[in-house]
């Protein structure tokens, strides 16, 4: 999985086909994608509760993985940033379509407690990420290797000991704030076309999504 990284990530480094914009425009685009794709996800919450509620939950898992691995394959595939963002937008629904049954369970107050926290932390690891490039560049197998240890920790104990995971909440959460900062570093280094814009917002939103679970897992007050 890391080689196939590797070799992806090296691939949009010596990617230029498509439009070229400036460093601005290119920041701009990454911004703004990824403003729609939380716009998706506020919207559904916000209006499709009930109908998913009524919506097989084995269905909504089908659909989420089915959604997002097509659209995140279709996204880095395509050249074509009009291809990308509709991809971008189908992963948004996907996720949406998990985050909407997940954030019933608690209440209004924490779920906009937690998207505000998502988006200051979001805003300070770019900010950091500009200032320390390399540092964040050189965390990359650091990263992958401590979440996939959560993760293995995580399912064997909720799955096989029946333990509360309330640590791995935090060591996740702070896991994906260094992906912010990588993912971003990793945005400035590719060819400013963009499709590598919108390529790159894919997966810095993938990261603030999965901080945001986290935050709301942490800091959350449950319905009653």
């Amino acid at each position: 999985m890391d080689e196939f990284s590797k070799e992806y990530k090296l691939e949009r480094m010596h990617s230029y086909a498509g439009t070229q914009v400036t460093e601005r425009g290119y920041n701009m685009t990454i911004g703004l994608t990824l403003l729609w794709g939380v716009m998706i996800n506020a919207v559904m919450a916000a209006f499709f509760t009930y109908q998913i509620l009524r919506i097989n939950y084995v269905l909504i898992l089908v659909l989420y993985f089915v959604g997002t691995i097509g659209c995140s394959i279709l996204i880095h595939k395509s050249d074509n940033p009009a291809v990308s963002f509709a991809g971008f937008t189908g992963m948004a629904v996907s996720m949406g379509l998990l985050l909407t049954f997940y954030v019933t369970a608690f209440t209004g107050h924490s779920v906009a407690y937690a998207f505000i926290a998502t988006a200051l932390v979001t805003v300070i690891m770019v900010l950091l990420s500009m200032l320390y490039p390399g540092f964040f560049m050189n965390l990359g197998r650091t990263l992958i290797i401590s979440l996939l240890a959560c993760i293995i920790i995580e399912v064997a104990g909720a799955f096989i000991f029946g333990l509360p995971m309330t640590i791995i909440d935090y060591a996740v959460a702070l896991l994906f704030c260094g992906y912010i900062g990588l993912d971003w570093s990793r945005a400035q280094q590719y060819p400013k076309t963009l499709d590598n814009a919108i390529d790159s917002a894919a997966d810095i939103y993938l990261d603030v999504v999965n901080l945001f679970v986290r935050i709301l897992a942490i800091t959350g007050k449950r319905r009653k």
